[in-house]
């Protein structure tokens, strides 16, 4: 088949994975979205991820934003990168090339923090599957029976020969009181993920959430992202005032049916 000159052919195979991965993550960085493609097997060499990146850049289907993570250009999908997605039959309802709101900057370090967070479990060979934010609220937004709650990820982990499933939400600022307690009400009518781990920012703001979110009859678990991005599975996380600790691994077997 010949293409007319100057045009650009996006591939199924090669071009496809690369934009939804920067869609379903909002904002990624350069060396994160290789890392991530390479641990799905949807890439086997930097030069030609860099080739695809360059191509996708000049064409508007993705874009470099102002701001650099660890000397890393950060990206995020466009309207014509999501356009492309839905032209091979890719679509979320939450994020689609007819969206008012495209991801916000002020987004951006949550999201790379939630990369950061996926890849520290792949590394590690722990984990097994990642619903991103993007793919939760969009099956939120037509399921019958939703999650209670658009989470920042859905994860199973391997421990030993047992899949272990949580909701994961990270946070990096302090919010209302009112707005914890829409929030403890939707955590108590969950049904869908046994349990929920809440990751933070700094210590305080883990201390914090733990007298917002608990009591609470839904297990909950609550750590720092820096100490679980060091400890995985042997973090020490908190369920309540207490100051009680045991891993997260324990917290998850225990709260698995």
């Amino acid at each position: 088949m010949r293409y007319a000159k100057g045009s650009m052919v996006i591939t199924a195979e090669g071009d496809i994975p690369v934009l939804r991965q920067v869609r379903n993550s909002r904002f990624v960085s350069h060396r994160q979205l290789y890392e991530l493609l390479l641990g799905n097997g949807h890439i086997s060499c930097r030069s030609t991820f860099n080739w695809r990146i360059r191509r996708l850049l000049a064409s508007g289907r993705v874009s470099r934003t102002a701001v650099d993570w660890q000397g890393s250009a950060v990206y995020s999908i466009t309207s014509t990168g999501l356009l492309e997605l839905e032209s091979q039959g890719d679509f979320a309802v939450a994020l689609h090339s007819r969206s008012r709101h495209m991801p916000h900057p002020q987004q951006v370090f949550h999201a790379l923090e939630l990369n950061a967070i996926r890849l520290a479990l792949a590394r590690n060979r722990l984990l097994v599957a990642w619903q991103s934010e993007v793919e939760i609220a969009s099956s939120n937004m037509v399921s019958t029976a939703p999650y209670q709650k658009d989470y920042d990820a859905v994860v199973k982990v391997r421990s030993g020969t047992q899949i272990l499933e949580f909701a994961l939400e990270y946070e990096r600022f302090l919010k209302a009181s009112r707005h914890y307690a829409r929030i403890r009400a939707a955590l108590e009518c969950e049904r869908h993920v046994p349990s929920v781990v809440y990751l933070t920012a700094s210590p305080d703001l883990t201390v914090a959430l733990v007298y917002q979110l608990t009591p609470i009859a839904k297990p909950v678990a609550f750590a720092t992202a820096r100490c679980f991005r060091e400890h995985l599975l042997a973090t020490p996380v908190s369920s309540d005032a207490s100051g009680t600790l045991r891993t997260l691994e324990r917290f998850l077997q225990q709260s698995s049916p």
